[in-house]
């Protein structure tokens, strides 16, 4: 279904690619939430016309962190971690928390830059300290995903 799932720091300069053998993921799928007033007409049956569009699209990936050692467990956490969550102290000029790019088997790339509305990483202290799952929620707000020239793509 891909041939690429990476997550990119906000700078795009670290990036971590998902659904391989370190990083599997159970699920990865995206939303579009429609958006718009339903205006009821008055006196009578049925609405106005009004126009609709897609509001923020909501991405959700599942996944395990799956190491070798409890320490390189932690080298994969935190590489990971490094790419989703923001910085503390977060540039004026860059208000998006990470940058996502999918590769489908159609063999074209397409990107989304994003916020993180939500994570968790629990951490298995006894049973398996060396993998543990992971979820994030991403909200990219331009509402669609984009190709290599930046135009909205449907997907």
């Amino acid at each position: 279904m891909y041939t690429l799932i990476k997550v990119w720091d906000a700078n795009h300069i670290n990036g971590v690619a998902l659904d391989d053998l370190t990083y599997p993921l159970q699920k990865f799928d995206w939303a579009y939430p429609i958006i718009g007033d339903d205006i009821q007409r008055p006196f009578s049956a049925g609405r106005w016309d009004t126009r609709k569009s897609v509001g923020s699209m909501e991405i959700t990936c599942e996944g395990t962190i799956v190491a070798a050692s409890t320490s390189d467990y932690w080298v994969k956490r935190k590489a990971l971690v490094a790419c989703v969550l923001p910085e503390m102290t977060q540039s004026p000029a860059i208000w998006k928390h990470s940058s996502l790019e999918i590769t489908p088997d159609d063999g074209y790339t397409y990107l989304a830059d994003v916020q993180l509305s939500s994570y968790a990483i629990p951490v298995a202290a006894l049973g398996s300290p060396t993998i543990s799952p992971f979820m994030f929620s991403w909200t990219c707000n331009l509402g669609y995903w984009t190709d290599a020239s930046g135009s909205a793509v449907r997907l």
